[in-house]
């Protein structure tokens, strides 16, 4: 059994916000893929990661946060998101 993760869940409900009804699976974990899972293109990827940015207080640095390639699935997402406010009370 997995634990519950707080901001895996507000990461996932950020994506279904943009994404919208249905196109986010029922039981999308932290592997489930933006792109091929969530039907993210381009545009919507960008929107999810300015919605990140306001929802958690996250300066996202393109150069350095996204070397290896932009985060593919939720749990890669809320891992930067996490890094990111490491030391912060509240993600």
């Amino acid at each position: 059994m997995s634990t519950p993760d707080p901001l895996l869940d507000a990461t996932r409900a950020l994506v279904e916000r943009i994404a919208g009804l249905g196109r986010v699976p029922p039981d999308a974990d932290s592997n489930t893929r933006l792109v091929e899972d969530c039907w993210l293109d381009s545009v919507e990827l960008l929107e999810v990661l300015v919605a990140c940015e306001s929802a958690f207080g996250v300066v996202l640095e393109p150069a350095r946060d996204f070397a290896a390639g932009s985060p593919t699935t939720l749990g890669t997402l809320a891992r930067l998101i996490r890094s990111k406010t490491a030391g912060r009370s509240d993600p």
